[in-house]
This record gives C-alpha cells, sequence and structure tokens, in this order.
C-alpha cells in the first residue's frame, strides 16, 4: 500500500518519498475483543520492580516492590506453597511466608550476575546459579560440580534439580546442557541453530528426561519427556517467553512471556494472568506445591543493550520486542514494548531520512501519526510510528499487544511514545537494529 502524506506543505523529498514508499505496516489487526479507542489505553497491572502476583489458590506473602528498584533473578515456592524465595542478580535472598532464608551471597562479590534460584525437592535447601555456571549451595542442598572452569558458548539461564535431590542439570542459553551428580545427559541444542536462545529446563518428575524451551515458545524433549506443543512459528504469541514451568504429574507446563500471558499446554491449568508495564515486566514465575496456583514477579526493565553502538541513537531490539531512545551521555531518554515484524530489518546501522506527522495509507484509510522512516525493505519503507487506526476509526491492535509482532515491518508504538520518539529523533538519527 501506498502511504501519502496528507499535508500540502512537505518538502519535495519527502513529498517523492511518500510517492513511492510502500509501508509494510497494517497486518495483523486486533480481534474484535481487542479494539481500542485510539490512544486510550488502560493503565497496565505493573507499576515497579519487585511486585509479585498471585493467581488461583496462591496467596500473597509480600513483595519487594518498596525497596529501591531492584534487579530481580528468580521466584521459588516454598515447599509447602505456603512462602515463596526471592533472589536478586547480586545473590540476595528475602523469604516470604514460610519460605525459610539459609544464606546468600550477599556478603561476596560476584564474576557473574546470578539467573536462579532453586529449591531443594525437600524444602529445605536451596542452589543458586550464575551466568558463568557457578553454583553455590544452601541448607540441605548439595553441590556436585559447576561450569565455572569452562568457557562457555552462551551464558547459563538455569539450574534444575534431579528429582532425588542429588544432582542437577545446568543449561545455557545456547542450548548446552550440563549434568552433575544422578542427573543424566539426554542430550542438547548446542550443536543446532538455534532461532531464539534457551530460557529453561524442565524435568520430568522422575529424572528420566527433560523439555529445553526456548525465548520463542519453541519445546524440545529429551529422554523420556513429552513434548505437549509449543508456541514456535506460531503466530498466536510471537511474545518473548521469560520462563516456564511443570506441572505436578509431569504431563502438561506452563509458558509466560515478559508482559505477563500466560500459555497453556497439557494438564496446566490457566489461572489468570496481566498486563505488565514496559518498565516493570515479567522477570519470573514459580507455581505452588499442588499445582493449582501461581506467581508472578517483575523487575526492572533492560537497560542499554551491550554491544549497541555509541552516540546519541534509537536502538531497536527485534527479539526483545524493544525500543531505548539513548542521550550522548549514555542516560535512556525512553524504554518502549514496541510491535514489529519478525527479522525484519535486518541487524545494521541505519538513520532517519524522513519524517511525517501524519501518514495515509493507499487503501482502506488506514492512518498513521508519527512517522520516523529510518530503512527501505524491498519495495517498502520502514518506520516507527503509533498504533495504527483503520477506516473504521479502531485501532488494529491493543496496547496490551506490544511487545508481539504485529506489523508486516514497521515498528508501532504507543500513541504518546510515538509522539515522544517523533519529537526525540530528528532527520540523521542514527537508527541501530540490533538483533
Amino acid at each position: 500500500m501506498i502511504c501519502r502524506n496528507p499535508s500540502s506543505k512537505i518538502r519535495s523529498f519527502s513529498f517523492a518519498v511518500l510517492l513511492i514508499g510502500v509501508f509494510a505496516c497494517t497486518a495483523g489487526s486486533a480481534s474484535a475483543a481487542d479494539w481500542l479507542e485510539p490512544g486510550v489505553y488502560p493503565i497496565a497491572d505493573s507499576e515497579q520492580s519487585g511486585e509479585i502476583y498471585a493467581f488461583g489458590n496462591a496467596k500473597h506473602f509480600g513483595d519487594l516492590s518498596q525497596e529501591r528498584p531492584l534487579d530481580l533473578a528468580a521466584v521459588a515456592s516454598s515447599k509447602t506453597g505456603a512462602g515463596y524465595l526471592v533472589s536478586t542478580t547480586a545473590g540476595t535472598i528475602h523469604a516470604f511466608g514460610d519460605a525459610i532464608h539459609r544464606g546468600d551471597l550477599s556478603s561476596i562479590s560476584l564474576d557473574a550476575p546470578v539467573v536462579d534460584l532453586t529449591v531443594t525437592p525437600d524444602g529445605d535447601g536451596y542452589w543458586l546459579v550464575t551466568a558463568s555456571g557457578t553454583v553455590y549451595a544452601f541448607g540441605t542442598a548439595l553441590w556436585r560440580g559447576s561450569l565455572t572452569h569452562l568457557e562457555l558458548q552462551g551464558h547459563v539461564v538455569d539450574l534444575e534439580p534431579h528429582p532425588s535431590g542429588d544432582g542437577y542439570w545446568i543449561t545455557a542459553a545456547d542450548g548446552g546442557v550440563f549434568a552433575f551428580g544422578k542427573a543424566q545427559f539426554f542430550g542438547g541444542l548446542a550443536e543446532r541453530s538455534l532461532y531464539r536462545p534457551v530460557i529453561d529446563l524442565l524435568s520430568t518428575p522422575d529424572g528420566a528426561g527433560y523439555l529445553l524451551v526456548a525465548a520463542d515458545g519453541a519445546v524440545y524433549a529429551k529422554g523420556a519427556a513429552n513434548f505437549r506443543g509449543s508456541l514456535a512459528n506460531n503466530g498466536v504469541s510471537s511474545s518473548l517467553i521469560v520462563a516456564a514451568e511443570q506441572t505436578v504429574d509431569g504431563k502438561g507446563y506452563w509458558l509466560v512471556s515478559q508482559r505477563g500471558k500466560i500459555f497453556t499446554f497439557g494438564t496446566a491449568t490457566h489461572f489468570g494472568q496481566m498486563t505488565a508495564h514496559e518498565l516493570a515486566p515479567i522477570e519470573a514465575f514459580t507455581v505452588n506445591q499442588d499445582g493449582r496456583g501461581y506467581w508472578m514477579m517483575t523487575s526492572t526493565s533492560p537497560g542499554v543493550p551491550q554491544a549497541s553502538g555509541s552516540g546519541r541513537r534509537v536502538i531497536f531490539s527485534n527479539q526483545r520486542h524493544r525500543v531505548w531512545l539513548v542521550e550522548d551521555d549514555g542516560s535512556i531518554s525512553g524504554n518502549f514494548f514496541v510491535s514489529g515484524r519478525a527479522d525484519k530489518p535486518k541487524p545494521g546501522n541505519y538513520q532517519v531520512f524522513s519524517k511525517s506527522r501524519h501518514t495515509i495509507a493507499g487503501h482502506d484509510d488506514i492512518r498513521m501519526e508519527y512517522m520516523v522512516r529510518f530503512t527501505w525493505g524491498v519495495e517498502q519503507a520502514i518506520g516507527f510510528h503509533n498504533i495504527p487506526i483503520d477506516g473504521f476509526g479502531e485501532a488494529m491492535q491493543s496496547e496490551a499487544q506490544l511487545g508481539t509482532y504485529r506489523s508486516e515491518g514497521c515498528v508501532r508504538l504507543r500513541d504518546d511514545q510515538a509522539a515522544k520518539l517523533f519529537a526525540w529523533a530528528g532527520v540523521g538519527t542514527q537508527v541501530l537494529v540490533i538483533d
């Protein structure tokens, strides 16, 4: 479709761009239940880091929302389900309800952040593991080895205990699996080219197999583990999956997105979900002892990604569904959830070359505001803009769907955030697409 600027007062260059520009911005309309009045958005459920939300028969026993913003790594249920433990990335443990604090890493200097906290099967201990694969054991947790001496291809994302408590699996983002103690190796994914990194490993109740879960919702079964479905190559999700848990009977599992959407498979029951704010996304998820409830925990929004250039720039992460507005001094002026298209545009360095306050698609009277163009597809100009409005005056997706793939190429933002980017990024501003 050809997009045109309705204003007659435009520069000849912009006019030429608009006449020939075919904008891939309007696919993926929301269903009727998702329609919104343009520019009107419900308040997000989460507000800040450290909040914990309970669903089903799970109870709220407190959280860290009144503390200064914390980078949180994990939440884990106590054995009874009447409490939970929370770990920060610095290794500090906070206990709520009947969960017992058995020690932490707050007094030592870590070589890498803590990425997971796992309670022992008997409930009287726990392990902490860092991104470099260093394992720390507390209470009845048995130390059976770590990866500190290895040079890993991908950082560690998970520690899963063997059901006996005498061993565990450590999983890396590249799909590498490392077995210790009684845990057996049933295969990994390190030799495969993965579409998205692995984020979790779920053991079967008897330890005879496991599931590997990737950030796109792909699920890979190893050993005796049974595949119950996934979100891979599935337009229903297109979300960034940040956590997964298996049912008590081992016949189902939950996948959780960064915005708090819950996907259930097999015997897993849906007890509710939420819409997380871009500055307080979901970081961790845990299920209580009987599998009839669960908790979600928020953390701080991700900072400027590593190896993402320098100077004043817009950074777009396709995989994380995020845009950052970064100043010359490295400070962040904006950090937003967005909706783009998977793998488009390709990673690289671009520049803003044209802007239009109002843009109309060449058919169906589809309107887009705050267009900021920074590259071209095969025949399509690609830019940032607000959630499009169709010819009936309906928003083409809901704000809650930001953070998922919804566009044919352009990058959609909430109206006020699109306006901020439009004002902030002048022609010539660097745009860095990082993945």
